[in-house]
C-alpha cells in the first residue's frame, strides 16, 4: 500500500505544472518573406534623435529641466587658436580653429561666426564630439573652416557662442574676444 501511495504521489507530481529551470533555443516555424530594418544615427549627425526634423546643433538634448540646484551658468572661453591667420589666394588651404572652453558642468557646443569681404559668412561648430583633448569641464574643441576661393581681404569673427549641456548660452562679440587678447581675423592676400 505504503508504495501506491509513493508511485501515485510521484505521478502527481510529474503531472502538475513547473517552473522550467534550463538554457535552450526557441525554435519556431517561419512561413514566408521577412525582413529586418536597423537604423543606426551617429551623434555627429545633424539629424535630431527624437524626430525627422534638422535640430539646432546648439541647443543640447532634454534642455528645460531645471531643480533648485540645477545649472544656470554659462560656460566661458580660456583660449581660441587660427592657423594660419593669413592665407595666399594662389594656394588656399583650410583654416584649423581651436577654442579652449571651461565651464562648471559641461560644454555642448560652441559656434564662430566670420563675415569677410562684399558680406560673405560663414561659421565653425565647435561640438562635443570634436573635443581634441581635455574633459567636457575644460576642453580643447577643434573645428575647420574653408574660406570662399578668390576672394581676397580680411574675414572678422563676428561672435562666438558658446553653449553648455544645460543650453545655458554665451555670446561674445568679436569685440569683446579681442578685448581679451584673443585672435579674431584672416588674411586672404
Amino acid at each position: 500500500m505504503i508504495s501506491k501511495i509513493l508511485i501515485l504521489a510521484l505521478l502527481l507530481l510529474l503531472a502538475a505544472p513547473s517552473p522550467v529551470w534550463a538554457y535552450g533555443k526557441s525554435v519556431e516555424d517561419l512561413i514566408g518573406v521577412f525582413s529586418i530594418n536597423k537604423e543606426i544615427k551617429i551623434g555627429s549627425s545633424s539629424q535630431c534623435f527624437s524626430s525627422e526634423e534638422a535640430s539646432d546643433p546648439l541647443t543640447p538634448p532634454g534642455i528645460g529641466l531645471q531643480g533648485s540646484l540645477s545649472d544656470d551658468q554659462a560656460p566661458g572661453i580660456a583660449g581660441l587658436f587660427i592657423e594660419p591667420q593669413q592665407i595666399s589666394l594662389s594656394s588656399p588651404q583650410p583654416v584649423n580653429l581651436t577654442a579652449h572652453l571651461i565651464d562648471d558642468q559641461a560644454i555642448w557646443a560652441a559656434e564662430a561666426a566670420f563675415f569677410g569681404p562684399g558680406g560673405e559668412s560663414i561659421t565653425a561648430l565647435f561640438s562635443s564630439q570634436n573635443r581634441s583633448s581635455g574633459t567636457a569641464r575644460d576642453g580643447f574643441y577643434a573645428a575647420q573652416i574653408l574660406l570662399p576661393e578668390n576672394i581676397s581681404g580680411g574675414w572678422h569673427l563676428k561672435n562666438l557662442t558658446l553653449v553648455d549641456r544645460k543650453g545655458n548660452k554665451k555670446t561674445l562679440s568679436g569685440a569683446e574676444l579681442k578685448s581679451m587678447g584673443l585672435p579674431t581675423d584672416i588674411a586672404v592676400t
